[in-house]
């Protein structure tokens, strides 16, 4: 099935093993950009464009340190997105010894401060040496570099309103250093958040050093959001950027809180075990006939084999009926396609399945050694059915399950 509008995006390219992907809002700060600036010319408009693609591209270099980090602990990353706010690196689980936590998360900021040193030294190589000095004399004693000659501050005042090299490099340097300062804000999950939980994970629990490190990523994005309103322009962005931390915080340490409940148990202890299916080669009227005589709300769709290759939902199914000519389509024009490494297998960690499963798809087929469907996880009553008591064997007819009988 396609993804919903909002959380529609688009894959750049695959990059170190990795899948890149925009947010299709990203397109809506572009036009942002040349809007509010192209009344400066279209030079000046296509320069600032240029700069937050820069951003932007350091912006992926930081997601993808995180990515390089965590690859050396042996945890995969299933993508990352570039959003108007930032950038996020899907990893498939985070690391549970507290140090290296601690390395994945630092490995963000540390890749912006290596850019950024870079830069510093082209940038040293593109402007004049008065220009260079009039510089180091503002970073190291303010108050005497503010008494530089007009010559020097006409220069460095020229570089930062027109479009140059020296004026675009310094931009980049500038920007790096405010992506390091501010990604190690304490606010969880940002970098500075996670060094904050890692950090309390040496003493405590990980649920407890998360729910504390979680309440303080709120009440430095009520601070953000404080310091936001003080201010005299009306630029939503500072905004939107602290409630999703503090949301996406507040949510992270609720799966947290799951999950390590579900630490230990497997996917046998929560799945629905029936071997039921739909043939891919069914047609939706042939679905509709044998859908009404079961109360299943969601049902795998096998190959020849036995194999999982699809999964259905009464929901979409009933939306696939609405139109016209719908009959005679098969059963996989509708389905969620399942890819065989996207099965689960019995043994499986059910806290790792939580971790990398998708947000949106709530039903996973369960295969044997063999890859031949044997039961169903259904993620919306996962905690109900491990807290039930073990219960007798399964009667033969249920464990054996059942396939749809092909009508006419």
């Amino acid at each position: 099935m396609s993804e919903s509008f909002l959380s529609r995006r688009f894959k750049i390219g695959t990059f170190l093993g990795v899948d890149l992907f925009v947010h299709w809002t990203f397109m809506l700060l572009v036009l942002y950009v040349i809007s509010s600036t192209i009344s400066e010319g279209v030079t000046f408009a296509a320069f600032m464009v240029a700069q937050l693609f820069g951003v932007f591209f350091c912006v992926t270099l930081h997601e993808y340190g995180h990515a390089m980090a965590a690859r050396q602990f042996g945890i995969g990353t299933a993508d990352i997105t570039l959003l108007p706010i930032g950038g996020v690196a899907r990893l498939h689980r985070m690391p549970r010894i507290a140090w290296q936590e601690m390395l994945v998360a630092i490995a963000g900021p540390a890749v912006n401060i290596l850019i950024a040193f870079l830069l510093t030294l082209i940038f040293a190589t593109q402007v004049d040496q008065e220009v260079l000095i009039g510089f180091q004399d503002i970073a190291t004693a303010p108050e005497d570099g503010l008494e530089m000659s007009q010559d020097v501050a006409t220069a460095i005042d020229t570089m930062f309103r027109s479009p140059s090299l020296p004026g675009y490099l310094f931009s980049m340097i500038v920007i790096n250093t405010m992506l390091v300062l501010f990604n190690m804000i304490p606010a969880f999950p940002m970098d500075g958040g996670r060094v904050l939980r890692s950090f309390l994970a040496m003493f405590t629990s990980y649920t407890v050093a998360t729910r504390f490190a979680s309440r303080i990523g709120i009440f430095c994005a009520l601070l953000m959001i404080l310091f936001a309103l003080q201010g005299e322009s009306a630029n939503p962005l500072p905004i939107l950027i602290a409630l999703f931390v503090g949301f996406a915080g507040y949510t992270e340490a609720k799966q947290v809180e799951i999950t390590e409940k579900l630490r230990g148990i497997t996917v046998s202890d929560a799945m629905v075990q029936s071997a039921m299916a739909i043939p891919e080669h069914f047609t939706l009227n042939e679905l509709a006939n044998n859908w009404r005589c079961i109360s299943a709300d969601a049902l795998p769709v096998t190959n020849s084999i036995g194999m999982p290759v699809g999964i259905i939902t009464i929901k979409e199914f009933a939306k696939a009926t609405q139109v016209s000519g719908w009959r005679g389509d098969t059963i996989m024009k509708v389905a969620r396609q399942v890819k065989p490494g996207q099965l689960l297998r019995v043994e499986d960690s059910l806290d790792a399945v939580l971790m990398r499963a998708d947000k949106r798809v709530r039903k996973y087929p369960v295969v044997d050694s063999q890859d031949r469907l044997i039961g169903l996880l259904d993620l919306d009553t996962i905690m109900q059915r491990i807290s039930l008591s073990p219960a007798a064997p399964l009667p033969e007819k249920i464990n054996e399950g059942a396939r749809f009988d092909q009508t006419s």
